[in-house]
């Protein structure tokens, strides 16, 4: 029986420190037929030298880069549609980051959860949290909330614990983009699951084969957030109708696509025309609002056109 092709797609950034341990861990994956493409986002240290040694000893690493800073989620993107427009064929791609540690039948499983479904189709994971060389234990202790209407509201599930059939990656190449000020905030695996429970289907893994690396330098992921950070960032306009301007994005891509919680999707996207249309959306709170925020809280937002 052949192995499934994967393509795994990673994107660098000043990752010296812990790159080798995740490029081996990929290829030490079993079952599968890895090719690992790598863009790196500028990175000003030895990551790319580092790659390059990679490279020259093995034929199906991939390095590319433009000198161009675009930040995780438009690197991460432009990387995906590379591969699935002009490599390949393959069968399934997987997202990576450049410090974590895949515990060898990660992809495998992830593949043999979808491989049955029919049309558009992503796995997801847990985590297993990774610090100081000590395993701590898995990241959520409960399965989070996986559907459209929370995922359009925060980020629920991670891009370096996903696994997608190709059906899905020509989706994500094929429409069209949401904008800076999403990638921004969301990034590419945030985009890639909301299109997945919109025409598709998510499959969640309350395990996880993956050892998510936590340390001082994290780009995305599990960090701490200061008061002043967070007041910065509650200001910034890229998070000013973030929730909204999501929903417009997905309806743009999608066009006149029937899918599930459609209707809820437009009333995200459209809160902001009248007053009618907000109060509705209050109405509704319980289904947009994220689990840190208060009911209370989101109707002010809503009120203040800020959602």
């Amino acid at each position: 029986m052949d192995r499934p092709k994967i393509a795994v797609l990673m994107s660098t950034y000043n990752g010296e420190k812990y790159i080798r341990e995740q490029i081996d861990s990929i290829l030490a994956q079993k079952d599968v037929d890895v090719t690992l493409y790598i863009r790196d986002d500028g990175s000003s240290d030895e990551t790319r030298n580092i790659i390059l040694e990679y490279v020259r000893q093995n034929g199906n690493i991939h390095l590319y880069f433009d000198g161009r800073n675009l930040r995780p989620g438009a690197s991460f993107l432009k990387l995906l549609c590379f591969a699935a427009k002009y490599k390949g064929p393959f069968d399934y791609y997987a997202f990576s980051d450049q410090d974590d540690i895949w515990l060898e039948e990660k992809l495998i499983r992830g593949i043999r959860s979808i491989e049955d479904i029919d049309g558009p189709a992503l796995y997801c994971s847990n985590q297993r949290i990774y610090k100081n060389g000590e395993e701590l234990g898995l990241r959520f202790d409960e399965p989070p909330e996986i559907t459209l209407l929370s995922n359009l509201s925060s980020n629920k599930m991670y891009g370096c614990t996903m696994v997608f059939n190709n059906e899905l990656a020509q989706l994500v190449r094929k429409v069209r983009k949401p904008g800076k000020d999403y990638l921004y905030i969301r990034n590419h695996d945030a985009w890639t699951i909301l299109l997945a429970f919109a025409v598709g289907k998510v499959v969640y893994d309350h395990d996880s084969y993956i050892l998510y690396r936590i340390h001082d330098n994290n780009v995305v992921g599990i960090r701490e957030v200061s008061f002043c950070e967070r007041a910065v960032r509650f200001m910034h306009k890229t998070v000013k109708n973030l929730r909204s301007n999501s929903a417009r994005y997905v309806l743009r891509a999608l066009g006149d696509a029937d899918f599930a919680d459609r209707d809820y999707v437009e009333l995200m996207a459209y809160y902001r025309n009248d007053l009618k249309t907000r109060l509705k959306l209050i109405k509704n709170a319980d289904r947009f609002k994220t689990e840190k925020e208060s009911r209370f809280v989101f109707i002010v937002k809503v009120l203040l056109v800020y959602i």
